[in-house]
């Protein structure tokens, strides 16, 4: 059985005694790391939030910079093709007149060379026709 008695009290007093010196010694420096640590990880996060912040402005940043490359881009792209175009046009046309003019040079060749053939055909012609006379009648004319 429990006997009650004066140490009873010794041991309670003992206990708060010891309640109080642990309280001292440890309870309140435990808080008060344990409030350091929060405190702490309060301001990391609001750091990590800051940076959070900053980083996503920089990358919108970043992604306007990259559109409005790619517009430049497209517009140099289409004003490139558009020269392109033309001086292709341009080469052609030019093409086309050197090629025109080329075949002008030929047909007034060829008109030369026919009158030339025409002329000489002519000239041919009558003592050509007069050998074959000569054949086919078997005799000299």
């Amino acid at each position: 059985m429990i006997k009650v008695d004066w140490t009873i009290l010794l041991q309670a007093a003992n206990f708060f005694i010891l309640m109080g010196a642990l309280h001292l010694i440890l309870f309140r420096p435990l808080g008060n790391i344990m409030q350091r640590r929060r405190d702490e990880i309060d301001g990391n996060l609001q750091q990590a939030g800051a940076l959070e912040e900053r980083l996503n402005e920089g990358l919108a940043a970043y992604q306007e910079k990259l559109q409005q490359a790619k517009m430049e881009i497209a517009s140099e792209r289409k004003q490139f093709r558009q020269d392109l175009t033309t001086d292709a046009a341009q080469m052609l046309s030019v093409a086309n007149e050197e090629a025109a003019a080329e075949l002008q040079t030929i047909k007034d060749r060829v008109a030369d060379e026919k009158t030339q053939a025409l002329v000489e055909l002519k000239t041919q012609a009558v003592p050509l026709a007069a050998r074959i006379a000569q054949k086919v009648v078997g005799r000299a004319l």
